[in-house]
């Protein structure tokens, strides 16, 4: 999503942002010599895993046998999420999901400025079922790419490494990292990010090893604090520059026994402040501004550890805590461009066009007995459609913005009814 920086951003968090703040978010090239920096952005990023078990295509039972029906789509995210995970730990294999993604989901999250790459397990790399040769590893890494990239239109990997391979597998993960390196990420030349995603240090033998091809590390500081990030971004800092490194914390999943307590007090705005989430938001590592943050289990915004139920989310605290990270980079965000509207011939219909969930706003002017003003949403296949309660005449028109939930609105596009045309 375009965004804009300003010398002074107005309160964007009531009542939160004070806490913490930082200074504007910049690449400092100046300090940024290790690391590939060709996606690094001048401005905050947020990330988000959505689970693909949990989405509407897909039946509850696929990864739990909790009763309730699943309830959220992908393009359910909100347009401040810069890269979404195809995170993919369920049964989804023979269910709508992937042609979904492929053809509503993917395009919607990139008409509002949305990334979206798929998730793989460094076992994926370290266990295949190939020789350890240099064509082995092209091939391979070939493939990964055109099975779980190109098809869906995605903009890249990102390999989640929570295991240690050794010998042989350290030497196979290495080899097809370093391919993929050649494909995607910031060696590449192209735009497709390539993703790091990781529990360990920055010192490991693989990290070390495979380091310049990551388009950003992703750190899974799950239940750990902030005490602590200074000396674990101290084993990354050789390797990569603070532009690509993104702390992460975990919303409380369902019938979780492992209790992160990540968002615990997040919902209160007056221990806000203390939780987890808040503090990975506004912390900086000493003397450089890291690339952002990201959150797991996207889908569960709102829930408290032990809540079980299946519910809809509006992910009022993923966009805050967007908001709370740009506010304090002096980030603000742009208003979308001005929506598409028609007029049909029936005088109270008004069609258009705009960015998915987008908030659509009409405003009757003129002379006479004025319509209603009138609100709706753009729907993810980005169309959207509001009946006015009278009919306009010749004398009245009606003006018609869209907004996002963080920005201003837009400029405005005016239908008004011409007999001549009708």
């Amino acid at each position: 999503m375009k965004r804009t920086t300003a010398l002074g951003a107005g309160t964007l968090l009531a009542g939160l942002a004070a806490f913490g703040t930082q200074p504007a978010f910049a690449v400092d090239t100046a300090a940024t010599t290790a690391g590939n920096t060709a996606h690094c952005e001048s401005e905050p990023l947020a990330m988000a895993y959505y689970r693909t078990w949990r989405d509407v295509t897909v039946p509850q039972s696929a990864n739990s046998n909790l009763p309730d029906p699943n309830v959220s789509r992908m393009t359910d995210l909100p347009t401040g999420i810069d890269v979404a995970m195809v995170f993919d730990a369920g049964d989804t294999a023979d269910t709508a999901y992937w042609d979904t993604l492929r053809d509503t989901y993917v395009p919607a999250l990139h008409a509002q400025g949305t990334r979206a790459v798929y998730t793989l397990w460094i076992d994926d790399l370290a266990e295949a079922d190939i020789p350890l040769t240099e064509a082995a590893y092209r091939a391979y890494a070939q493939e990964l790419v055109d099975t779980y990239v190109t098809p869906y239109g995605l903009d890249g990997l990102d390999i989640d490494v929570e295991s240690y391979p050794s010998g042989d597998g350290l030497t196979r993960a290495i080899g097809v990292f370093n391919a993929l390196g050649e494909l995607i990420g910031p060696k590449s030349g192209t735009d497709q990010l390539f993703i790091y995603d990781t529990n360990q240090s920055g010192d490991t033998a693989l990290f070390q090893a495979v380091s310049d091809n990551v388009s950003f590390v992703l750190l899974q500081a799950y239940g750990r604090g902030t005490t602590g990030m200074q000396s674990t971004w101290n084993t990354f800092a050789d390797e990569i520059a603070p532009c690509q490194f993104l702390p992460g914390f975990s919303f409380p999943e369902e019938q979780d026994r492992t209790r992160w307590g990540d968002a615990e007090g997040l919902y209160d705005p007056a221990t806000a402040p203390s939780s987890t989430a808040y503090q990975y938001a506004t912390w900086q590592p000493e003397g450089a501004t890291k690339g952002g943050f990201f959150s797991y289990a996207v889908d569960r915004d709102g829930k408290v550890w032990g809540d079980d139920t299946i519910t809809p989310t509006v992910f009022s605290w993923t966009k805050a805590l967007i908001s709370l990270q740009d506010e304090a980079a002096g980030v603000v965000d742009a208003p979308p461009a001005a929506p598409a509207a028609k007029l049909s011939r029936d005088r109270v219909t008004i069609t258009g066009t705009g960015f998915p969930n987008a908030q659509i706003d009409l405003s009757a002017r003129g002379l006479g007995r004025l319509p209603s003003d009138a609100q709706t949403t753009v729907g993810h296949d980005g169309t959207w459609s509001v009946t006015l309660d009278r009919k306009l005449t010749f004398l009245m028109s009606v003006s018609i913005t869209q907004k996002w939930w963080n920005t201003a609105a837009s400029d405005a596009t005016t239908v008004r009814f011409t007999p001549w045309a009708h």
